[in-house]
């Protein structure tokens, strides 16, 4: 499987200025920590962690900014994209996010309403019927991230994008709104941090040395910032004062990604590759490997469960990735753009 991630990484791009490496790099680690943290809910509310206050804070420290991180990672190309014209990027974006948004949504909500009886979280066909605007699990990323497309291709001025997301922001904080969609609010500065990132990352490259000493300092403040940001919100990832942490810890993962040899970790640019893919699968696949293991009464270790959901819902899908891209499949599915090109790229990474 090593060998036919590395073949799928490859054939994405032909020079390394078509495609950066480290994005990828950034990507797999950012889709790791979300089945991580998608798994450590799951078993919590299963009752499999007793230990809820150590539960609480690495739900705390993952949630801080992992998601953040993804709307960061999807602004960096949109420069790039846009200018291939307006239209082709919103055509493009209905294929690899629209469309999966929905196919996806109603898959996985089919399989939720069937299995009632097993998930922690059951749902209706009444809930399916309102995805056009009530997001369901963690497809609210795909509603939210399509929401910034959209806004990009509607506010050509910067300064007015800017305006609005950091308007966005104070509303959110100032105004409890209890839905999925006000995420966008929160995250709407990241992407346009994003937006702005790639000129200013492409010029600094550090040296091995000077990059990990930075990377470790920051991940020391990012530790600082976890305990600090936690204590004062309660615990509160979206807080205010959890702000710090998720800069940080957005940082922390971008001078990792940069300072990683770019060809000594090809299994974790074929994850990032395949974030889509796994995103998408990964609540099915790693809630899935959950249920069985309860019902066939494997020991209550929450460290054992956790392993083996986050296993899942990373390997199944990249399995699933592997056999629907030797059959042609991916677009199909929303997985891949429908065109005929060299380049597989995924959704969550624009």
């Amino acid at each position: 499987m090593d060998r036919e991630i590395s073949r799928s990484v490859t054939a994405t791009a032909s020079t390394p200025s078509e495609r950066q490496v480290w994005i990828d790099y950034a990507r797999g680690i950012g889709v790791i920590l979300v089945v991580f943290g998608h798994s450590l809910r799951g078993i919590v509310k299963s009752g499999v962690f007793s230990n809820l206050t150590l539960a609480g804070w690495m739900d705390y420290t993952v949630y801080a900014f992992h998601m953040p991180l993804f709307f960061f990672l999807a602004g960096l190309n949109v420069q790039h994209s846009l200018r291939r014209g307006n239209q082709a990027f919103l055509v493009n974006k209905v294929w690899t996010i629209a469309y999966p948004y929905f196919l996806w949504s109603v898959l996985q909500g089919c399989v939720i309403i069937m299995l009632a009886h097993d998930v922690n979280t059951p749902m209706t066909f009444t809930d399916l019927a309102k995805i056009w605007y009530q997001p369901i699990g963690q497809f609210w990323f795909l509603y939210a991230i399509m929401i910034c497309h959209v806004l990009v291709v509607l506010l050509p001025s910067r300064l007015t994008l800017i305006g609005i997301a950091f308007a966005g922001f104070a509303i959110y904080q100032a105004v409890p709104i209890p839905t999925q969609l006000s995420m966008t609010l929160y995250d709407l500065p990241f992407y346009v941090a994003g937006l702005y990132g790639p000129a200013m990352l492409a010029r600094w490259q550090p040296d091995r040395i000077r990059g990990w000493t930075v990377a470790a300092l920051v991940w020391f403040a990012f530790a600082l910032m976890v305990w600090a940001g936690g204590t004062l919100s309660g615990r509160d990832p979206v807080s205010l004062l959890s702000l710090p942490a998720c800069i940080t810890g957005i940082a922390g993962i971008v001078l990792v990604c940069k300072v990683l040899d770019q060809r000594g970790h090809r299994w974790l640019a074929g994850v990032g590759v395949m974030s889509m893919t796994i995103y998408v699968l990964h609540v099915i696949a790693g809630s899935g490997a959950r249920v069985i293991m309860l019902k066939l009464h494997v020991v209550a270790d929450p460290w054992l469960y956790l392993v083996v959901g986050t296993s899942a819902g990373v390997m199944i899908p990249v399995g699933i990735h592997l056999v629907m891209k030797r059959l042609h499949l991916l677009a199909m599915f929303g997985l891949a753009p429908p065109v005929k090109t060299r380049t597989t790229r995924m959704a969550v990474s624009t």
